[in-house]
């Protein structure tokens, strides 16, 4: 019998850390930290969010997400731009100036996932996408609850 509570966790944690590693491998011809790219790719899924809305799908702080912010700013690859419906509100937009780095990251992220998928068939993939699905979604089943619990308690 298996101990899969010794396994499970150091499996998800092994294989989203090496995954970052090689990926920050793949973006370091750009100067990207790991803190960058997953802004960008945030914005890339989702443009003009505000930076509340990084925070709470990057689960940072807003002093952190600012700096990064401002670094991408300052390499011309994101702009700051007040909200129409409220000038305090500042959204965050990618910039024309980081097309090539969006298409290098797309198709480095797929040679990533090749890589990683090696010696599986589209059958176990397809199995496997599905099953991570299912703990995703049992996994933010708990965290919402986590927060509704933290919140109800405030």
């Amino acid at each position: 019998m298996r101990d899969w509570d010794n396994t499970i966790g150091f499996l998800f944690h092994d294989v989203a850390r090496f995954r970052s590693l090689v990926y920050d491998h793949f973006m370091q011809p750009h100067g990207l930290t790991r803190a960058q790219w997953r802004v960008l790719g945030t914005l890339f899924r989702k443009d003009g969010l505000t930076q509340r809305q990084l925070c709470d799908r990057m689960d940072i702080g807003a002093v952190t997400l600012s700096g990064l912010i401002d670094r991408l700013e300052a390499r011309g690859w994101v702009e700051r731009r007040e909200d129409p419906s409220d000038r305090r509100v500042k959204r965050i937009w990618i910039t024309d100036q980081v097309r090539d780095v969006r298409t290098d990251m797309v198709r480095r992220s797929n040679e990533l996932n090749r890589m990683s998928l090696k010696g599986l068939n589209t059958e176990q993939i397809d199995q496997l996408i599905d099953m991570m699905k299912i703990v995703k979604g049992n996994l933010t089943t708990a965290a919402e609850e986590i927060q509704e619990n933290k919140n109800g308690a405030a």
